[in-house]
Order: structure tokens, then C-alpha cells, then sequence
């Protein structure tokens, strides 16, 4: 009777085959790009689509200082001077208040970069570093197979900022936001948010075991490795990346 153990190998090994055949295929590299673009685009509307979720979700007026009117001592110096362009701007009241769903929807905008630009740069640093670690396993393969494994690595990223959306919508949709200041407002988001750190390290380790698996896969098509190599390189990427997982989901609120 086959153990358990040998039981849970076996789709696992089949998973592990059929990612070897994509990466044997003709259409791999045009996979990768695919990926890539895709998840860049996608990471970036995810920025985006958090501010939305801001916006809808923290329904508070807030009151802080008003961005259209010069500092005091501007206004106390060139207040009453009726040629001065700062005059009529000095008229306008201290603090305001504005709506704090929209500005943290305006603040989300402003971290587009990151989606724009930190992918590829994700990317290229991952391809690389997985290229020494197969180097070292013994791995034939060139830096272009490297960068064709990371591309298709990408996947688990876009599944981890969906994961992510979805658990910060409903940690947000669930929360009592009611601060009138700034300060208060982001402690109550801090509190919400702290409950969404369990489900996002598990979205964090599932779109990491696919990561582990594409790795595997690949390091066997692209660098000739075998599956107990492939696997051994794999697991290390996998491992720092569940230590940076949790850090990030439990010391960031």
C-alpha cells in the first residue's frame, strides 16, 4: 500500500513535469514576456485599485491645513500688502477640511512608479540571482534562461496583490473609520489592516509554492538540472521569500 507520503508526491510530481514541458516549448519565451507585461500592468492597476478601495471604504472628513494658503509668517509679512500676490491667499482660512478617502486615493496614486518600475526591476534581480543559484547547482543553462524562469515566476506576484486587495477591502469594509484628523484616521486603518496579516502570509506562501514549482521546472528544462537540484535551489529562493513574506505582513502594522 502506498504511503501517504508517495500519494502527495504524485501530483506534485505530474504538477512538476508539466511545467518542464511549458518550459520546453516554443511559445516559453513568448510566456515570459507575456508575463511580464501582464503582471506590470497589473501590479500598477492594483495601486490603483487600492486607492479606490480607500476612497470607497473611509467615508470620514478630516481637517488639516489648508494647501492654498501661504505660512504665517508669509502672511504676516506680505498679508496687508494690497501688490502682493500673496495678499488674497492669505484671506483663506488655516484648516479645511477635505475628504480622507479621496486624499489617501491621491497618495496611492503617487506610488504608480512602483508598479511602472519595481516589477522589472523584481524581475531582473530575481533572474539573476536564481542564474548564480543554478550556476552553483551545476546548471548549464545562459542568463536568458534565467530571466525566462523569472519571467514565468511572475505569476505568483499578481496573485499575491490580488489576495492582498481582496483582504484589505474587507478588513476596511468591516472597520468602524471614524477619526477627524489624520493621525487618528491611520491608527484606526492600522488596527484594521493588523487583522488581514494571517491571510496575506497564507496568499504569500500559496503564490509562493507556485513560484517554487515554475522554479523547479525550469531550472530542469532551461539548466539541465535534476529534480533534486532544481528542487534544492528552488526551495532556498522559496524559503527567503516566506522569511521577507512575514516581516512584511506582521511588522508593517
Amino acid at each position: 500500500m502506498p504511503s501517504p507520503f508517495a500519494r502527495l508526491s504524485r501530483p506534485v510530481g505530474g504538477l512538476l513535469d508539466r511545467v518542464r514541458d511549458g518550459f520546453e516549448s516554443p511559445r516559453a519565451t513568448s510566456v515570459a514576456v507575456a508575463t511580464l507585461v501582464v503582471v506590470t500592468i497589473g501590479v500598477t492597476l492594483g495601486i490603483v485599485a487600492l486607492g479606490g478601495v480607500f476612497d470607497a471604504t473611509v467615508d470620514q472628513q478630516v481637517t488639516v491645513d489648508n494647501p492654498d494658503r501661504p505660512p504665517e509668517s508669509t502672511c504676516e509679512t506680505f498679508g496687508d500688502d494690497p501688490d502682493s500676490v500673496f495678499g488674497e491667499r492669505c484671506d483663506e482660512p488655516a484648516r479645511v477640511e477635505v475628504d480622507a478617502g479621496a486624499e489617501l486615493r491621491d497618495a496611492a496614486d503617487g506610488y504608480l512608479h512602483y508598479g511602472l518600475i519595481g516589477v522589472p526591476v523584481w524581475w531582473g534581480i530575481f533572474a539573476l540571482a536564481l542564474h548564480i543559484g543554478a550556476r552553483v547547482a551545476g546548471g548549464e543553462g545562459s542568463v536568458g534562461d534565467s530571466f525566462l524562469i523569472a519571467g514565468w515566476a511572475l505569476v505568483g506576484e499578481l496573485l499575491r496583490v490580488i489576495a492582498g486587495l481582496a483582504a484589505i477591502w474587507f478588513a476596511l469594509s468591516n472597520a468602524a473609520i471614524t477619526g477627524s484628523t489624520f493621525e487618528a484616521l491611520a491608527e484606526q486603518i492600522v488596527a484594521a489592516l493588523a487583522t488581514t496579516t494571517g491571510p496575506l502570509l497564507v496568499a504569500s506562501a500559496v503564490a509562493i509554492a507556485v513560484q517554487w514549482a515554475i522554479v523547479v521546472g525550469g531550472l530542469e528544462a532551461r539548466h539541465d538540472l535534476g529534480r533534486g537540484a532544481a528542487a534544492g535551489v528552488a526551495t532556498v529562493f522559496a524559503a527567503v521569500a516566506l522569511l521577507l513574506a512575514a516581516p512584511a505582513n506582521f511588522g508593517s502594522f
